[in-house]
């Protein structure tokens, strides 16, 4: 499979910060602009990104967001851009609805900090540092552990060699490797970097298809009623299991659950069923994470019962570690629903792109370059598959919501849009 990397513009080299693209000096202007538009044409802007002296950039490469807003209405919308790699962009909207708008484009990262986080992300396993601890009754030991690690001496190694997936650790002094039971993370340094280089009305419908209108807990209710919902992936689909707990007053908890790893929702009485289940290793979290309490994805696909509604939402854990790992997360994946799709032809299977995150977040280990690659990534490991794909990239972008955890109306949308593909008529 071609590289996602190899279709992205080339990225240009960080020589100085002048030379780096500057939003400040950067231009956005009307392309062929009219004294009128109608709802459903085009408006397209031409971005010229110029450098921090003022002059003009010569190639692309720039990671560049945009959106069209009407804050009186509470209506928004992102918008597709293209690099035309000699410097300039074109961003174009689509007119969805009557009125004034506001465009609005953000230079997430210059061309020249997109080289840089493909530099250090290229085959570095090393910037999320696991610990794991052994035990054997009374007995604790602590060593490293890491998706990949360099080691002379013998390790302790984890497979599942029907999915190829790895981890390993180091021997710890006296117990057997056998006896690894929790593991948690830290940031790791980065290395190769330079000083400089530090430098650096609320409802979403889909272009694609129509949306059907479950924001009431009596329509979520009657799609849901008989139907059992497996959610498997990181906190950001848990937070579909938070937010229908919030709108369905007979939905609750059922012990034990574990907010870290898995916890299962109930309602009896409209015998409906919401479970998450938190993905397999690699995970990144200071808790103390028992390893046998995280399957594999593609693992617990193949545990779907006929009828079940399967929505995997991954990512975030990702972002730090080379594409690699996640593409083969994505292959694993993409087998175990062609596997469930044969055994059962009218399961749903749901899967929630990645959304934005803070600006805040460490540059270098979870940027959201990272994120919208990794989206790139399962746009195609998944385009020719029987899935819904909720593009949270898309809403979160339209609602300029920079969070990890977006709040509870662009969560409601995802799960509507799901929904919509779950109950045609109700």
């Amino acid at each position: 499979m071609r590289s996602v990397l190899d279709d992205l513009p080339k990225a240009g080299n960080f020589s100085s910060i002048e030379s780096s693209s500057s939003g400040q000096h950067s231009v956005v202007n009307l392309e062929q602009p009219r004294a009128q538009y109608c709802v459903g044409d085009t408006l397209s802007v031409q971005v010229n990104v110029k450098d921090y002296r003022g002059n003009p950039k010569a190639h692309g490469g720039d990671f560049i967001l945009a959106r069209i807003h009407s804050p009186e209405i509470q209506a928004s919308a992102s918008g597709q851009v293209t690099d035309l790699l000699n410097g300039s962009y074109r961003v174009s909207f689509h007119l969805f609805w009557p009125g004034d708008v506001l465009v609005s484009v953000i230079l997430m990262h210059s061309s020249e900090a997109v080289g840089i986080l493909r530099r250090i992300s290229a085959h570095n396993y090393d910037k999320i540092i696991y610990t794991g601890v052994f035990y054997r009754g009374k007995k604790k030991e602590q060593s490293q552990c890491g998706v990949r690690l360099k080691s002379d001496k013998p390790l302790c190694e984890y497979r599942k060699k029907e999915d190829a997936e790895y981890y390993a650790c180091i021997p710890p002094k006296t117990l057997p490797c056998s006896t690894l039971r929790t593991m948690r993370s830290r940031n790791g340094p980065i290395p190769n970097m330079t000083k400089d280089e530090y430098y650096l009305l609320s409802r979403w419908s889909s272009s694609s298809c129509q949306t059907g209108s479950f924001f009431s807990a009596d329509a979520i209710s009657r799609c849901l009623k008989d139907k059992k919902l497996k959610l498997m992936g990181d906190s950001t689909v848990r937070q579909w299991q938070e937010t229908l707990m919030k709108m369905l007053r007979g939905l609750k908890y059922v012990k034990p659950y574990d907010t870290h790893y898995f916890a299962l929702a109930v309602d009896p009485k409209k015998n409906i069923t919401v479970q998450w289940k938190m993905h397999g290793h690699p995970f990144v979290t200071g808790y103390n994470v028992v390893k046998d309490q995280c399957g594999y994805i593609s693992r617990e696909v193949d545990r779907v019962a006929v009828g079940d509604v399967v929505v995997i939402g991954v990512g975030q854990h990702f972002k730090p570690f080379p594409l690699e790992i996640f593409i083969q997360r994505l292959i694993n994946m993409r087998k175990a629903i062609l596997r469930l799709q044969e055994r059962s032809p009218q399961t749903l299977v749901v899967i929630k792109l990645e959304n934005t995150r803070e600006f805040g977040s460490t540059m270098t280990h979870l940027s959201d370059w990272f994120g919208y690659v990794q989206n790139l990534a399962q746009r195609k490991v998944f385009r020719d598959l029987k899935v819904v794909l909720v593009d949270a990239w898309d809403m979160t972008t339209a609602a300029n919501t920079f969070a990890i955890h977006p709040n509870s109306i662009v969560v409601s949308n995802q799960i509507s849009l799901a929904l919509s593909h779950l109950c045609h008529d109700a």
